[in-house]
């Protein structure tokens, strides 16, 4: 997750997995993750950690549903990887 240390962070999505409260960076991709045909969102894992990867502008309507969608992903991916 390297790359995405290093793109612009736009905020966090609090996310509930189990009894825990986990927030989830999002970030806008790189220029080098902006690639054709790549959906707007998209969850990147290291390990047990994770980020919402956002490609495009972060304040349209397509976008934000984009990362909803991602938001349920992450919380299926966190509830494998912390409560098992």
């Amino acid at each position: 997750m390297q790359a995405q240390s290093k793109s612009a962070l736009l905020g966090f999505v609090e996310l509930q997995v189990g009894s825990l409260a986990v927030q989830v960076p999002i970030r806008a991709a790189g220029a080098e993750e902006e690639i054709e045909g790549l959906p707007l969102a998209s969850l990147s894992t290291e390990g047990k950690s994770c980020v919402i990867v956002v490609r495009g502008d972060a304040s349209s309507a397509h976008v934000e549903r984009a990362v909803r969608e991602t938001a349920r992903e992450a919380v299926r991916h966190l509830s494998r990887k912390l409560l098992n």
